[in-house]
């Protein structure tokens, strides 16, 4: 993990988001237009240039990409499948986990289990099996601090209700993710994924450029878009997926 990612609180709304308009300075405020030292060949048109050492992206091109995402992920909302948050980072976890619990999302955020979407069918015979013994010993092993039963309980820790495969998987880092990416790929899984500068753009679907091992970044579109949401849902815009909740 990236350890030069700051600890921070999801609980805090930032100040960018508060104005309620998505703009070039609060994109520029959050730091998400800062890149990395390399640029991958399909993202050297995407940047400006370099400010001390590092890549920087067009504002304008990051703007274009959080109003697309956000528009194809309502529509994937509104589609009665499921959406899956694939996340590596430690520091992000607590995030992701709030973020996925008010959209109705499902989230893996341990070691990936290779296999999830390739081999569906066995994933979800070892989580039934899991589930039972939860529902039947849970407690006592529980109590007894079982590591066996632990490691399962944390392997399947978002995954209890996913009725099958994703119809969208969000990735908030292919390179971390590579196994994942990779899975999605094979099936032909949509990708939405936090890309910065140095990431191949090859096979996402929907990139978000920015900082994304900047926690302060990741959260600041996370509030975006359940601002946005929360807007659309009360102007009757969106069409609420039963299946999820």
């Amino acid at each position: 993990m990236n350890s030069s990612i700051k600890k921070d609180s999801y609980s805090k709304k930032p100040k960018s988001i508060s104005n309620k308009n998505l703009s070039l300075t609060s994109v520029l405020e959050t730091g998400g237009h800062l890149g990395r030292p390399q640029v991958h060949r399909s993202q050297r048109t995407l940047c400006i240039g370099q400010k001390n050492g590092f890549w920087v992206y067009d504002g304008e091109i990051i703007k274009q990409s959080l109003q697309v995402s956000y528009l194809y992920l309502k529509y994937f909302m509104g589609k009665q499948g499921s959406i899956l948050v694939i996340n590596q980072e430690d520091s992000l976890k607590e995030g992701v986990k709030v973020f996925c619990e008010k959209l109705g999302f499902y989230h893996m955020q341990e070691k990936w289990m290779g296999g999830l979407l390739t081999n569906w069918g066995q994933a979800k015979k070892q989580r039934t099996h899991f589930l039972k013994v939860q529902e039947t010993h849970g407690e006592l092993l529980e109590k007894n601090k079982d590591r066996p039963y632990l490691k399962v309980k944390n392997r399947f820790k978002g995954l209890e209700g996913m009725p099958g495969r994703p119809s969208l998987c969000i990735i908030l880092d292919i390179q971390d993710s590579e196994y994942a990416f990779k899975e999605a790929l094979k099936l032909k899984i949509p990708v939405m994924a936090f890309v910065n500068t140095d990431d191949d753009l090859n096979g996402v679907s929907l990139p978000i450029f920015g900082a994304n091992k900047s926690l302060k970044w990741v959260r600041w579109v996370f509030n975006l878009f359940l601002y946005w949401y929360d807007k659309d849902e009360k102007k009757g815009w969106v069409k609420e997926n039963k299946s999820r909740k």
